[in-house]
This record gives structure tokens, C-alpha cells and sequence, in this order.
């Protein structure tokens, strides 16, 4: 078997969990579009559109139109600002976060059954690579 490239690899890696992550929410309920978002909130309550569209490194207009459709569908709900009653705050719904804890129990699930290949040293030493990969990735590239 051919060696790959280590960034090909975490690339592929990427992409079957990215696609488990879209199997999740369908099977869940929630549109695709609302799963990065409804995830976000739950950590991250009372976030701004602003914020939103950072996480999901998408345009505001992007987010705004997905936060119509998810205040429509009843996932979230926007509140004032408590120090600038200017700023809407969006927080999930109960709908929302019923949604949000159905795919993380399966996350868990899906996070355990990847590990177990891995003994808990050589999971801890791969979460320290995997961060030096991304300092690095940070310090070297982000100012190009």
C-alpha cells in the first residue's frame, strides 16, 4: 500500500465525518443547513448572526436567510440584547435543542466507536498532533 500524504488523509478523514455528520441530522430531522448552527448555539447560546457566520465561515446574508428559515421552522428564537436592546441574540428553541441532543448522543456513540481502535494514550497523543498540525497551519499560512 502506497504512502499518502498526512493532509490528504486528514482531508479524506474530513470528509467521511463530514458526510456521518449530514446522515445524523437527516435521520434527526434537521436539515443539513441548520446542523452547524443549532451545534454552535447549543455551546453557544446567545450568539450573533455576526458570530454565526464566522463559525460557518459563510457570508452574513448566507446566515441571515438560514436564520429566517430556522425561526420559521421554530429551531430558534431571537431575544434583545441585554446590554444594547439594538442586538438580537438568537438562542435555540426547545424544538431546537431536542434536535441538538438527538445528534450529539449519536456523536458520542460514533466518537466512541472511532477511538476504541485507538488505546486512550495514543488517542491523547493524536489530539496533541492534530493541534500542532493547526498552530502551524496558523502561524505559517494565515498571513499570505
Amino acid at each position: 500500500m502506497e504512502n499518502k500524504p498526512l493532509m490528504l488523509m486528514i482531508h479524506h478523514t474530513h470528509r467521511e465525518w463530514k458526510k456521518y455528520m449530514q446522515k445524523l441530522a437527516l435521520e434527526s430531522g434537521i436539515p443539513d443547513s441548520y446542523r452547524m448552527i443549532i451545534m454552535y448555539l447549543d455551546r453557544n447560546p446567545g450568539a450573533s448572526q455576526k458570530d454565526l457566520a464566522e463559525h460557518c465561515q459563510t457570508t452574513y446574508a448566507s446566515v441571515s436567510q438560514t436564520i429566517k428559515d430556522m425561526l420559521a421552522s421554530g429551531y430558534i428564537v431571537k431575544k434583545n440584547g441585554e446590554k444594547d436592546q439594538r442586538y438580537k441574540r438568537i438562542y435555540l428553541s426547545e424544538k431546537g435543542q431536542a434536535g441538538v441532543n438527538r445528534i450529539k448522543s449519536k456523536i458520542h456513540e460514533a466518537d466512541q466507536i472511532i477511538t476504541s481502535a485507538l488505546t486512550p494514550e495514543k488517542e491523547s497523543d493524536m489530539i496533541k498532533q492534530l493541534e500542532l498540525l493547526c498552530e502551524t497551519i496558523r502561524k505559517e499560512f494565515t498571513n499570505l
